[in-house]
């Protein structure tokens, strides 16, 4: 039974994963700011969470650090860009922006002590945890402070939105990336698959994230 539910979940995250990656790419290439935009970030963010949540669960069922980091993140990133293009605000400080807030900082926590223990033990990817689990904690603390400022950006939240929702479709590629892509050439080093959609989108997310700013002046 146990196993049938391990498969349910998979088959979800897979399906999940799918269409959060194919409507983010939609989402970079199409218009913004049109219907279409709008309905694909809502089946972008239903299919990145539901990817994120499945991940959790599996990573739980069968203890597998590397989805559960992936899980975090694409919660967290996902969440708190749609949080903020919902209230239209780049505060967070309703119950479920504190919940998304704590998880974060307890799930990095986790992760960095992984990490640590991971390097002390002669494993180097123990040093990936603890990058990603630092910018994660980073922006959790960056979240949990803003609920006491008030700030006159009336298109911060869009950014913080476009940010937050390109970090999760970065983290969702790379982790694609990683795991179906075993087979590489000599020449390429692993370490590329995970900077390639960093490299990639990066850009774009500064590019849109700089228009926004330059229309709120």
């Amino acid at each position: 039974m146990s196993e049938k539910f391990f498969n349910l979940l998979l088959l979800l995250h897979i399906v999940g994963g799918s269409i959060g990656l194919l409507c983010g790419i939609l989402v970079f290439i199409l218009k913004k700011g049109t219907k279409t935009h709008a309905n694909l970030g809502k089946l972008f963010i239903f299919g990145m969470l539901l990817s994120g949540v499945t991940a959790q669960v599996m990573a739980i069922l069968h203890p597998n650090t590397f989805l559960f980091m992936v899980g975090v993140f694409t919660i967290y990133l996902v969440g708190t860009g749609a949080r903020a293009i919902f209230t239209k605000s780049s505060r967070s400080i309703h119950s479920i922006d504190r919940f998304l807030q704590f998880g974060m900082v307890l799930a990095g926590l986790a992760l960095i002590y992984l990490g640590i223990a991971g390097v002390m033990g002669g494993n180097n990817f123990g040093i990936v945890y603890i990058v990603f689990a630092s910018i994660g904690l980073l922006m959790a603390v960056q979240d949990i402070r803003s609920a006491s400022k008030h700030s006159h950006d009336k298109k911060a939240y869009v950014r913080k939105h476009l940010q937050r929702l390109g970090g999760g479709f970065i983290a969702s590629a790379t982790a694609f990336l990683v795991v179906n892509l075993r087979e590489l050439p000599d020449w390429l080093p692993v370490w590329v698959l995970w900077l390639i959609p960093t490299l990639l989108i990066s850009p774009l997310i500064s590019f849109y994230s700089k228009k926004y700013k330059a229309a709120s002046l």
